[in-house]
């Protein structure tokens, strides 16, 4: 077997027929789209303002907001919305010109950069529950698994061509002895240990409750 064919054999054995499973209805998101993952809140710096952020961030905002007259100098060079001396424009968001410290206005900037990571759905509706990745068995296969088995399941991918009997009974695809197809999704093909393969089949089981979603 030449280098060119081991090689497609190799990416056969991991992505044949690959097909994602039907998707299971989730259940809505209480505020949309727009929702914090756990232990992050919007930070409300003004109506609409759902960058999500830690409780903190939100009550400082709040503060803030209450302060704001407090901390302008009607008679300066940007009229009624000049910041005092030792403060500047906040910039949560265009047109945000509450006061606040120098080193605030930087924790905002980073707040709206980390905004997007810290939704509930940062991967889309696949995203998984905390403690839970992708298993990444082929392209596509986002299953809900441990960081440990999604390791796994790349090293069964880079052993494959090792685990094979060309000349079996399924030619090509047939496993040596002691190892049986993973069968993570439909046509999946690459060889593992039973107890492994009970294990892959185990988490397709329990994919839905690792994800957000469910």
């Amino acid at each position: 077997m030449n280098l060119t064919s081991k090689t497609l054999l190799a990416a056969a054995l991991v992505v044949s027929a690959f097909s994602v499973a039907p998707a299971v209805q989730a259940e809505p998101l209480r505020y949309g789209p727009g929702t914090c993952a756990e232990g992050f809140v919007w930070r409300d710096a003004a109506p609409g303002d759902h960058v999500c952020v830690k409780p903190p961030g939100r009550q400082r905002a709040a503060e803030e907001n209450a302060l704001a007259a407090s901390r302008v100098d009607p008679t300066g060079a940007y009229g009624p919305l000049t910041c005092v001396a030792g403060f500047v424009w906040r910039e949560a968001f265009s047109g945000d010109m509450v006061c606040v410290t120098p080193d605030r206005r930087d924790a905002v900037a980073n707040e709206n950069r980390l905004g997007p990571s810290r939704l509930a759905l940062a991967y889309g509706p696949d995203t998984c529950r905390d403690g839970f990745v992708w298993r990444d068995a082929a392209p596509g296969d986002h299953t809900c698994v441990t960081p440990t088995s999604r390791n796994r399941a790349a090293s069964e991918n880079a052993a494959a061509l090792s685990r094979i009997d060309p000349a079996g009974a399924y030619g090509p695809f047939t496993c040596v002895v002691g190892y049986v197809w993973r069968e993570a999704f439909r046509g999946d093909m690459v060889c593992v240990t039973p107890a492994r393969r009970d294990a892959v089949l185990q988490e397709n089981a329990m994919a839905a409750a690792r994800r957000v979603l469910g």
